[in-house]
């Protein structure tokens, strides 16, 4: 592995051991970035640290409960211990939930998801920046859903926790700009060999499939390098934006 110098920076990514988050832990450690990777797994978090530093780049598991605030904090600890600061912060951690129309949901459902895709990416979001602001530098980037654009059938619940997502970019864009801290969001279309699609029904899948004019899922690396892209210099402009990868199922 060859860092970039012109990338070396520090990131959290919480989700890290999951398939979409170790693929971003991948691309940004190939960029020269420290990871924290972040996840309520800390084996798999430890597997994939092992990996990126065999590879010659710089990375720490850390266990984390996302919906947990003193967890959270912990985890910010850590790695400013380790590492100094927090350049990027990354919210992969994800819930899918229950696949079932409107009237067959309870609000345990509906409470659980909304604490991992909206309650726990504002815990996250607001302790780093925090950090962030006091550099006058950093960038977030929040991993929302072609869902929350279309509103699948019998995905209601996590379609309308990623419309969350993709507003509240917009307006953490519009208050973090004057502080130096760029905010975006990234909208996949389902991903190829992800937690996720293993506990969709293949009716569901081949639905989803079915409206990507490409004709296939996403794969994890390619969603990866849109994530790395935003966080990075080249995106130094790019701000309160949701970036499409699906393939061509989202048009706006």
């Amino acid at each position: 592995m060859m860092p970039d110098p012109a990338f070396d920076r520090v990131a959290i990514v919480t989700g890290g051991a999951g398939s979409l988050g170790r693929a971003i832990v991948r691309a940004l450690a190939r960029s020269g970035a420290a990871v924290a990777v972040a996840d309520q797994n800390v084996t798999a978090a430890r597997d994939v640290e092992t990996e990126i530093v065999a590879a010659a780049g710089q990375a720490l598991a850390i266990e984390v409960d996302v919906t947990t605030p003193e967890s959270v904090e912990r985890m910010v600890a850590a790695t400013i211990t380790r590492f100094g600061y927090v350049d990027y912060l990354v919210n992969s951690a994800g819930l899918l939930g229950p696949i079932k129309p409107l009237w067959e949901t309870d609000d345990r459902e509906v409470t659980a998801v909304y604490n991992v895709n909206v309650g726990a990416v504002f815990t996250c979001t607001r302790t780093v920046v925090r950090h962030m602001m006091t550099r006058r530098r950093g960038a977030v980037v929040t991993i929302a859903s072609v869902a929350g654009k279309d509103g699948p059938k019998d995905l209601s619940i996590y379609a309308s926790s990623k419309a969350a997502v993709i507003g509240f970019t917009k307006s953490w864009a519009k208050e973090l700009a004057p502080h130096g801290i760029r905010v975006n969001c990234v909208s996949p279309s389902l991903i190829e060999a992800t937690g996720m699609k293993s506990q969709m029904p293949v009716s569901f899948t081949e639905d989803s499939v079915s409206r990507i004019p490409m004709g296939r899922p996403a794969q994890a690396e390619e969603v990866a390098n849109v994530v790395r892209f935003l966080l990075s210099d080249d995106a130094s402009f790019v701000t309160a934006a949701c970036y499409d990868v699906s393939g061509g199922r989202a048009s706006y």
